[in-house]
């Protein structure tokens, strides 16, 4: 199963002295149990993009399909696509309301009909996947925890509903380097023990380049690239006009290439480019 965008436009103002396209003929393919990063320069057209994937907007021309299912407004059709498509959007925690955080989780499972014990199940689950200790957290308030903390919830809350498809856009956004790293292994977790599928709008490269195996490039609303990531990142050229930056381990790894050392280009992550260091201080005959 997966989620295809056929030939998509979005326009807004349609027929209005300054309608705009945000999108413009957008295809592609998201594999289920894929970590896909979608980015772009702002005003790309991302978060017009991951709209269009649960029908909080729809095409003005095209078709949006998730697991054979074509989006569109009919009431039963919208009900099945939000069951298996949830989004996180930036600063979710502004949106919190209940006053536990188990109320918090809880909300979204009771309204698709889960019973209780399904119910709190699902919320110590979530909890559990997210890293924090269900006995130690649902009782407070939301607005008790730290920033890293009420994102993880907010997290929590969509992964409690079940659904297949987790789209997070800049979900580690105004959090420190340690809370970033953990939200994202944790969605990386998830990923492999679910086989759920994560898309991951960002601007942070280094991020994508860490945890993405495959991206979407959005330029002036249309794709650009849509590959592994790994292929985008050691095309210089292509992701300069794209108006992004290679992350910082890319850049490092050209440098050394440059330099005479044997690390490889596709060994850019963090985790490997450090394995891939020490290889080669290995052969140079280092400690």
């Amino acid at each position: 199963m997966s989620i295809d965008l056929k030939n998509v436009d979005y326009v807004y103002d349609s027929g209005e002295p300054f309608e705009y396209f945000a999108l413009r003929g957008i295809s592609l393919h998201i594999d289920e149990g894929a970590f896909v990063g979608i980015v772009g320069r702002t005003g790309s057209g991302k978060s017009t993009l991951v709209e269009h994937l649960n029908g909080l907007l729809f095409p003005t021309h095209g078709d949006v399909v998730v697991d054979d299912e074509i989006v569109s407004g009919d009431r039963k059709v919208l009900a099945k696509v939000r069951r298996r498509v949830g989004i996180v959007f930036q600063y979710p925690e502004d949106q919190f309301f209940a006053e536990t955080i188990f109320e918090e989780v809880a909300f979204g499972c009771r309204n698709y009909g889960f019973g209780k014990e399904q119910v709190d199940d699902s919320v110590h689950r979530a909890m559990k996947t997210v890293g924090l200790d269900p006995d130690r957290f649902l009782s407070l308030s939301p607005f008790q925890l730290s920033g890293g903390e009420q994102r993880r919830v907010a997290i929590a809350s969509i992964i409690a509903m079940g659904q297949k498809y987790i789209v997070l856009d800049e979900p580690t956004a105004g959090l420190d380097s340690g809370s970033k790293l953990a939200v994202l292994a944790e969605l990386e977790s998830l990923r492999q023990t679910t086989h759920v599928t994560v898309i991951l709008v960002s601007h942070n490269m280094d991020e994508v380049a860490e945890f993405c195996k495959q991206v979407i490039v959005l330029d002036d609303g249309a794709v650009a690239f849509q590959g592994p990531t790994d292929t985008f990142f050691t095309d210089a050229a292509l992701v300069d006009r794209t108006g992004l930056e290679l992350p910082e381990s890319y850049r490092l790894a050209r440098a050394l290439k440059a330099c005479g050392s044997i690390l490889t280009l596709n060994e850019a992550s963090t985790e490997r480019m450090l394995e891939s260091l020490k290889l080669s201080v290995s052969d140079l005959g280092g400690t």
